[in-house]
This record gives structure tokens, sequence and C-alpha cells, in this order.
């Protein structure tokens, strides 16, 4: 692909998958509203347990072969068929180990109600290992209108179902419906839409050459998704179900926001920068030009979130969601890093340094451990304080090792950072003196 059709492919590959985050979060936002007035936050928390599970072990369906399949550049329809089978035979297991088990995850939270949930949500992994390897495909094409028309459409039905389930009264598996639908439905539009199907081949060998690169792919991606729960697992175990529904409507929210400043962006650049892996002086421009982009937009949307959280949180979701205002005010100023450290960590992938980078990813996990002893001793505010002075932390770490590993400058990043801190400045010192 020469770099013309590659920058007018990216381009359209950008335009739609940001019209697929605004109206996906969009639709999502709207259904989250009607769902968290009519169930209580406890119902979100008792979800929220179980989906701590399911979210990690999801890691074991794909085992970084989706990665793996953007990143190279020699596979065959074999390799495709190779890895689609052995995704639904990890799906299958996968959802019988969680049936069998479940009983003891109802025990370690001590609320049996967690058992017959993690059994109905444990049918995710089935559907949800149909579709890896066309996600995979179509990325590595560059095709977002489909992946974007999958997204938009399977959450905003699938929520619709979810609301629809809530007013006639089920409660807590109104969220269960949500979510199983929702990955049907995502799993059905993309058989339905791709080209590609598996043909009846497999070969143990064509899985061991991506072995190499998906390895450290999936180790990293395993422990950061388990460090990711981590806080949702302790915070269900340690506190009430309850705390655990306002912990959790405050870090969705945040999610929201870093999906709309720097989500976009990383998924449609990461199979970019692949592309240009061996084109040093493009890598860098294109790298560049992003981190500008995003660090100004994201640095500006935390100043004005910061100082309407509370009136989007209680005007929107009601009175009984106020104990999320305060945690979410605090979440959100780590929002400005977050696109930095997705870009640093697309630089390390697309340049095949998944080896170095689950290296680098277990310091980081290390140091998130330090906000669990806090939360422990101090509570729930403390918590959320000790997470962002981690994020800072981290990304400053994150800056040192990318100059030694794939040799970008540290003055770019911490100019990116430097300048953002202009809008962001000028947010508060605006809303400073109109409070006066």
């Amino acid at each position: 692909m020469n770099l013309t059709s590659l920058k007018n492919r990216s381009a359209t590959a950008f335009a739609w998958n940001i019209a697929g985050t605004i109206l996906k979060q969009g639709s999502g936002f709207v259904i989250s509203i009607f769902l968290a007035r009519l169930l209580e936050p406890a119902e979100f928390g008792l979800v929220g347990m179980a989906m701590v599970f399911i979210t990690v072990s999801q890691v074991f369906i794909d085992v970084g072969f989706a990665s793996a399949l953007i990143q190279n550049k020699d596979n065959t329809n074999l390799t495709y068929s190779s890895i689609f089978y052995l995704n639904f035979a990890a799906g299958l297991v996968l959802t019988a180990i969680f049936y069998f088990s479940a009983p003891f995850i109802g025990d370690f939270y001590d609320n049996p109600e967690i058992t017959s949930l993690i059994r109905w949500l444990s049918l995710i992994f089935v559907f949800n290992s149909l579709n890896l390897v066309q996600t995979a495909l179509l990325s590595k094409e560059l095709n977002f209108k489909v992946l974007t028309l999958r997204k938009v459409i399977a959450t905003a039905i699938g929520g619709a179902l979810g609301v629809l389930c809530a007013f006639q009264g089920l409660g807590v598996y109104s969220l269960v419906v949500q979510q199983i639908s929702t990955a049907v439905l995502s799993t059905a539009f993309l058989w339905t839409s791709s080209n590609w199907k598996p043909d009846l081949q497999f070969s143990m060998e064509e899985v061991k050459r991506l072995t190499g690169f998906s390895a450290f792919v999936f180790l990293d991606r395993f422990t950061t998704t388990a460090f990711q729960q981590l806080d949702v697992l302790f915070v269900g175990k340690v506190f009430s179900p309850a705390t655990l529904g306002f912990y959790s409507r405050a870090g969705t929210l945040r999610d929201q926001v870093i999906n709309y400043t720097s989500g976009t962006l990383l998924s449609v650049f990461y199979p970019v920068l692949s592309s240009l892996q061996d084109n040093h002086n493009e890598f860098m421009r294109i790298y560049f030009k992003v981190i500008s982009v995003v660090a100004f937009v994201s640095y500006g949307l935390t100043g004005l979130l910061y100082i309407m959280g509370a009136d989007i949180i209680i005007l929107l979701f009601g009175e009984k969601w106020e104990p999320s205002v305060q945690i979410f005010q605090v979440l959100i100023l780590a929002v400005c890093v977050f696109p930095i450290n997705g870009m640093m960590i697309n630089a390390f992938m697309s340049k095949g340094k998944s080896k170095e980078n689950f290296y680098l990813g277990l310091l980081r996990k290390a140091i998130k451990i330090i906000p669990l002893v806090i939360a422990y001793y101090y509570g729930i505010f403390a918590f959320t304080v000790a997470l962002v002075i981690v994020d800072y932390t981290l990304t400053t770490i994150n800056i040192f090792f990318t100059k030694k590993i794939i040799d970008i400058p540290k003055s770019v990043h911490f100019k990116k950072i430097f300048e953002g801190l202009i809008p962001l400045s000028f947010i508060f010192l605006v809303d400073y003196f109109g409070s006066s």
C-alpha cells in the first residue's frame, strides 16, 4: 500500500471510527441514563462483580492472535481459519468452566445471586469467539465502516432490550440481557457483513508461527486486564455492591471520555503505524501529529468535565447517584494522559516490540497495587486520588522507556503534556473568576 493510498484510507477509517464512537457512546449514554434511573446502584454493582471474571477471562479467547493477524504480513486463509477454530474452542471451554465454577465465585463474594449471573454471562464467551478473526481482518484492511456499524447497531439494540427488561421489572437481569444481546448482535452483523468465512482446515504450524508475537501480547493484555479489573474486584469484595455501583458509574463516565478523546484514534492508528513499521520517518511524522491532537483535546475536556461533573451526574442519573460525583471529579483528572500512554503503547506494538511492552507492563501493574493498599486503610476517596497519582507516574515511566526502546525523544512527549496544560489552565481560570 503506497503512502497516498494509506493516507486516504486512514482518513476514511478515522472518519468512520469517530462517527461510530459518537453514535455508539451517544446511544450507550442515553441507554445508561434510562437504566440508572430504573435500577439501583447495588444492581449495577452486582453485575460489575460478575463481569470482573468475564472480562479478564475474555483475553483467553483471543490469546493475542488478533493483534498478530493485524501486524503480520504473511497470513493466508489457512492462518485465519486455524485461528478461528482455536478461538471458538476456547470460547466453548471457558463457558463450561464458568458454568461449573460459578458457585465458588458466589461464595467468594458471599452473595449467592452472583452464581446465576455468572452462568448467564458466560454465554458471551461463545458469541465473542466467533467474530475475532473477522474483526482483525477488517481492522487490517482499515474497513472501519463495517466495524463502526456493528458497534452502533449492537449497542443500540442490545441497550434497548435491556431498558425494556428494566421496565418489565427484571431488575439486575436487565443488565444481563443487555450484555448477551449486544454480543449476539455484534457477531451476527459481522458474519453477514464480512466476505471472509472459515474453511474446514486447521494448521498448528500456522498457529505456532504467530505465537512468538501473540504470546507476549496475550501476557500483556491478560495482566493489563486483570489489573484494570482488580479495583472492581477489590471494591466489590471489601465494600458493598452499592459502593461498587457508585464507583463503576464514575468509572464508566470517565471511560466514555477516554473513548471520545483517544479510543477512536488509537484503534485506527495501530494498523496504520503497523503498515509504516519499516518507514521510520513517516512513522514518526504521523505519530507526532496524532499525539499533538489528542493531547490538546483531552486536556480541554478534562477541565470542562471536572467543572460540570456534579451537574451531569445528578441531572441525568438522579440524586441517588450523588456519591459518584466526587469519585468522578478525581478520576477525570487523569484522562488527559491516557491518549499519550495509548499512543506510546501503539508505537511499541506496531514496531513488533510486544516482548518489551509486556515487561514494561509488568512494572506498570506492580505500581498499581499501591492504590489498593491505600483503599483498604483509607477508603474509596483516597483510593481514587492514589489512582490518579499513579497514572501520572506511569506516563513519565512510559516516556523514558519509549526513548530507550524505539528512540522517540522524551522532549516531544513532555512538550505535548505542557502544551495541553494551556486549555486546561484557561478553563480552570474562567471557572474560578466566574464563580467569584
